[in-house]
């Protein structure tokens, strides 16, 4: 089975080999492939937190930004995005609000030889939250 460094692009350069050379290049290249290799390792841990600190680096956000912004603290964004905590709901709803998304709640209902039904709304607001 050949391997991404034995497939030229079209103008006949690995694409393994281009990456090396940009990213001997360019700090910020550098800087942005280690982070999205993270984010790969860490959504097979816990998707959450790898959306989170993907959507978090994509708006250029600091972790004490996105915590100031969300009520909660540097520690508790840190610990999210390290797929080590599992947030409440209306945390969870306070983060994606900084990062400009909506939690959203799905139902799935399955019947025998059918295809599933799916419903999908926004998480309702929750009285104390």
């Amino acid at each position: 089975m050949a391997t991404m460094a034995n497939h030229p692009t079209p103008s006949g350069t690995a694409a393994a080999d281009a990456a090396r050379r940009r990213a001997g290049r360019s700090d910020e290249y550098r800087e942005a492939r280690d982070e999205y290799a993270a984010i790969r390792e860490l959504r097979d841990r816990n998707w959450i937190a790898a959306h989170i600190r993907e959507r978090r680096y994509e708006l250029d956000l600091t972790q004490q930004e996105v915590a100031e912004q969300a009520g909660t603290s540097h520690s508790f964004i840190s610990k999210l995005e390290g797929g080590d905590h599992i947030p409440t709901i209306p945390v969870l709803k306070r983060v994606l609000a900084v990062l400009d998304e909506e939690l959203l709640i799905g139902i799935e209902r399955r019947l025998p030889d059918e295809e599933p039904e799916r419903e999908v709304a926004p998480v309702p607001e929750l009285a104390g939250a």
